[in-house]
């Protein structure tokens, strides 16, 4: 559940970060909506896996965590195009009033930056969790309970001749 509302909030972040940095990427704010669809759906995937429907909750999630890996490298690229093609050289980003101080990526570290910083740990997180609902999948039909007898004690009777 944790990942997936982390899938979320990248979407979020991913989506508003072309135009915090003041250069227009359509593609890559598409690519964002895509990535709060597929979040949305690993949302309901982990919901499922709390409802007891463990295998098809793992599925998603693991679906879901590829989608987030090959939908993050698509926006890191295209994110690194529209920076190169607005010549800049590097894009600071700032977090909050608080801290004012700006963090600035170089854009040609820019791809790897985003890759390991949000993309690589969520996608891991979704794919852990698939997996650990894929080997904790149990059929829910009720089995038959073995139920042992106690062996009969058997009465030996020992005469001295």
């Amino acid at each position: 559940m944790f990942a997936s509302l982390l899938a979320v909030g990248w979407a979020l972040f991913g989506y508003n970060l072309s135009s915090t940095v003041n250069f227009a990427s359509g593609q890559s704010e598409n690519l964002m909506l895509l990535q709060f669809s597929v979040a949305f759906i690993v949302l309901i995937g982990s919901g499922l896996m709390l409802a007891r429907y463990t295998r098809l909750g793992g599925a998603i999630n693991i679906l879901g965590g590829l989608a987030t890996f090959g939908i993050g490298v698509l926006y890191a690229r295209v994110l690194e195009q529209s920076a190169r093609t607005a010549s800049l050289q590097a894009i600071p980003l700032r977090f909050s009033q608080v801290y004012t101080a700006p963090l600035v990526i170089p854009v040609d570290r820019l791809v790897a930056t985003l890759l390991v910083v949000p993309v690589f740990p969520i996608a891991t997180l979704l794919v852990i969790s698939g997996l650990g609902a894929l080997a904790t999948y149990r059929n829910h039909r009720p089995r038959p309970i073995p139920v042992f007898t106690p062996q009969q004690q058997v009465s030996v009777q020992t005469t001295n001749k």
